[in-house]
């Protein structure tokens, strides 16, 4: 029998095969690309299209398939967005119409007009109509796509998502910090909710020895950060140019950055992740943990308390 990882080449898809892996599980990594992970098989697939035979010939022996694959970037064009986390999905789903499904999400399915605070599963997916950025919208058409036709699927919706391997969050606030400086709507004093990429995993696993867990789980750690505090914490361990956080008030940082996407778009070089950053910034995002616990059984950890206090 076999587990499959789809985005097996991406950050989380890599994390969880390796674990996998590390299990002794007969794992399929399903990419484009290679991961070259040990002991994980590699098929060649582009989940935009359907699936090839020697796909399909790995229905039979699948046990469990966690789908993984998707764009990172919240500036991808709308289209590659949509083939990737919608059209892709359908085609995992009909590939494997008798595995174990466990889904990966995010808690961007959340309404980005509405602060988070303690938010529980049922308050998402949001109507992807709702949404006005292309990376939103189609994780939440995604995850209506899985409850339709898999309602017994387990479906993980980590937060931001950093730690060793790490390509949004905290990279890209270290890519727009300047001359040492990291101006933040509010100064970082926001309270959110962050996912270490091992609580993830702790996550994808259980979905394993918990067959019968279904619906959607909020993943985090189990406290919420102050940003700027995590941001420092975090900087410091990742080995990323340390900065001085300063700050710009919530409003005006919203009307600049809509400013200059439009500047931007006009030379074809509108930028969203910016836009992006400061609309997630605007309130708290924080989200309630405790069916993660009650149904997975499983407690995350709190990775970004300064060593002092550990």
């Amino acid at each position: 029998m076999a587990v499959i990882v789809t985005g097996a080449s991406g950050f989380i898809g890599g994390a969880i095969a390796r674990a996998l892996a590390d299990r002794d599980e007969t794992v399929y990594a399903l990419s484009r690309t290679d991961p070259e992970i040990p002991g994980v098989n590699f098929q060649h697939w582009d989940i935009t299209e359907a699936a090839p035979q020697a796909v399909q010939s790995l229905a039979a022996k699948a046990t469990a398939v966690f789908h993984c694959a998707g764009i990172s970037s919240v500036s991808a064009d709308d289209d590659a967005l949509y083939a990737v986390k919608v059209t892709g999905t359908r085609n995992v789903l009909d590939a494997f119409p008798k595995a174990r499904i466990v889904h990966v999400s995010s808690t961007t399915v959340y309404s980005s007009a509405e602060p988070h605070a303690e938010l529980w599963e049922e308050a998402g997916p949001k109507d992807p109509s709702e949404f006005t950025d292309a990376y939103s919208r189609t994780h939440a058409l995604a995850e209506q796509l899985v409850s339709r036709i898999r309602p017994d699927a387990a479906i993980l919706r980590p937060a931001a998502v950093y730690g060793p391997g790490e390509t949004m969050f905290m990279p890209f606030l270290s890519k727009i910090s300047k001359k040492g400086v990291l101006r933040l709507p509010g100064g970082g004093r926001q309270k959110l909710t962050l996912t270490h990429v091992d609580n993830v995993v702790r996550a994808a696993l259980a979905c394993l020895d918990v067959p019968s867990a279904a619906g959607p789980f909020n993943i985090g750690d189990p406290t919420p950060y102050r940003l700027k505090d995590a941001i420092v914490t975090h900087f410091g361990r990742m080995g990323y140019d340390q900065v001085v956080i300063e700050g710009v008030a919530k409003d005006k940082a919203l009307v600049t950055a809509k400013l200059g996407l439009k500047v931007k778009g006009v030379f074809k070089r509108g930028d969203r992740a910016k836009l992006f950053l400061v609309q997630y910034l605007q309130s708290d995002r924080t989200y309630n943990l405790s069916r993660q616990q009650r149904v997975l059984g499983i407690s995350t950890t709190q990775h970004l308390i300064p060593s002092r206090f550990q």
